[in-house]
């Protein structure tokens, strides 16, 4: 059986072991010559040692918005110390996008029709907040997920504030357009405004996203992803390192001090690199003052994938020694097989299993927090022919994935206890922490 990881616990454990500790000292050990009754000192001591039980040692942490809320705070804390213990599960569109779901409305998830439980990280992206959210609104979805103590992460797929006016033909004014915009969308530029108003949706949805008692939900935003690739406006060939630091910077600055959102984790994340080095992943990187979770989006083969696998791990190796040195959190932000291969239909019944094997062979790769599969779209997306076709990454209870083998990989998967769903992590938004 799969064991709940509760990090916030330890220090009560600690607490309990000390009260216990000292209760046992104070019996029988009255010193000589002392005319106070031994009831009173036990007493006494007893109390001592239950008012420091019920005061929880906060756990330091270092974030980029030192106003965050408690719940904010919390999981940058359970994240830190959930890392060395498990890798947990995400998954995009985890309850709003399905192949044997019934329902989109955030109570079933093809992850639980699999393996009988939900990921433990739901993933959304900003084509269900900024208009004409395309992706359909979520936030119904989103508090369900929290209520069950999963963790919510929102990517950006900002249209090109460039073009967006100009939308006909895909891409054109969607983030897939590569007309270059990031230097007209810094302050100063032409359509500054054009991005400040995704940036103010985001912003008013962020301030009114709270749970049933009226408390903020807390959110790891992924701003600009992919960035060392060209197939965005911000790409790589579309700005230069300076400039799209200098993007990330300001859409920090301006959700979190013009805006006033502060229930927001700040997450980095380029490519994988196939020289890796921190040189690499540091050359657009915008800085530890505004980061933090440091990530990478990686896709492969889903044949003759054994350097891929390599890769994978080399780079998961780097962010966890950058997270350590830095204070961060380090995740995999995507990761799956390849388009077109996904598309073809090609698949591989041992990936999962080979995923968790070399993450977990490497001291260093194994204490990223978490790793992230995309949608299950029931749709699929257009082939070369027009017609559509299948676009999934997490194996389904059907008959494909069971005669394939890809179901009883995934399930593998989930039953490696190295591996966290969403019932196996508590006391994520419960963690008291004191900030830098």
């Amino acid at each position: 059986m799969k064991k709940s990881f509760l990090p916030a616990l330890a220090p009560v454990f600690a607490r309990s072991s000390l009260l216990a500790v000292m209760a046992l000292t104070i019996i029988g050990c009255k010193p000589s010559g002392d005319s106070t009754p031994a009831t009173s000192i036990n007493e006494q001591t007893v109390a001592s040692v239950a008012a420091v039980e019920q005061t929880p040692a906060a756990v330091e942490i270092n974030i980029v918005d030192k106003q965050a809320t408690f719940e904010t705070r919390s999981l940058f804390a359970f994240m830190q110390a959930q890392r060395k213990q498990s890798i947990m599960f995400g998954h995009q569109h985890e309850t709003t996008q399905g192949l044997t779901i019934t329902a989109t409305d955030g109570t079933q998830s093809d992850t639980f029709n699999a393996v009988g439980d939900f990921a433990a990280v739901y993933g959304w992206d900003t084509l269900s907040i900024v208009t004409p959210k395309q992706e359909g609104d979520v936030v119904e979805q989103i508090k369900k997920a929290y209520a069950r103590g999963g963790i919510i992460t929102v990517s950006s797929h900002f249209d090109n504030p460039m073009t967006d006016k100009q939308k006909g033909v895909w891409p054109v004014g969607t983030s897939w357009d590569k007309t270059p915009a990031v230097v007209a969308a810094l302050p100063g530029g032409e359509f500054n405004s054009v991005y400040n108003g995704y940036l103010d949706q985001l912003a008013d949805w962020a301030n009114n996203l709270k749970d049933d008692n009226g408390k903020f939900i807390p959110v790891i935003f992924r701003i600009l992803h992919e960035n060392t690739g060209s197939w965005f406006w911000w790409g790589d060939e579309q700005s230069t390192p300076e400039q799209y630091k200098q993007l990330y910077q300001y859409t920090v600055e301006y959700l979190r001090d013009t805006k006033g959102v502060h229930n927001f984790l700040y997450a980095y994340s380029p490519n994988n690199f196939w020289e890796v080095t921190e040189a690499n992943y540091l050359e657009r990187y915008p800085g530890d003052a505004y980061v933090d979770v440091l990530g990478f989006d990686s896709y492969g083969e889903a044949e003759n994938n054994e350097n891929w696998f390599k890769n994978v791990v080399a780079n998961a190796a780097l962010v966890a020694r950058m997270a350590d040195e830095r204070g961060k959190i380090p995740v995999i932000s995507e990761i799956g097989i390849r388009a077109p291969d996904i598309e073809a239909g090609k698949y591989d019944n041992q990936w999962y299993r080979k995923l968790i094997a070399g993450l977990k062979a490497d001291a260093d790769a194994r204490a990223i927090a978490f790793l992230l599969t995309w949608r299950n779209a029931p749709e699929g997306v257009p082939g070369p022919d027009g017609k559509n076709v299948p676009h999934y990454w997490v194996p389904t209870n059907r008959e494909e994935n069971i005669s394939n083998g890809t179901l009883e990989d995934l399930r593998e998967f989930y039953k490696d206890d190295f591996t966290a769903f969403n019932r196996d992590i508590s006391g994520v938004y419960t963690i008291e922490t004191r900030v830098k």
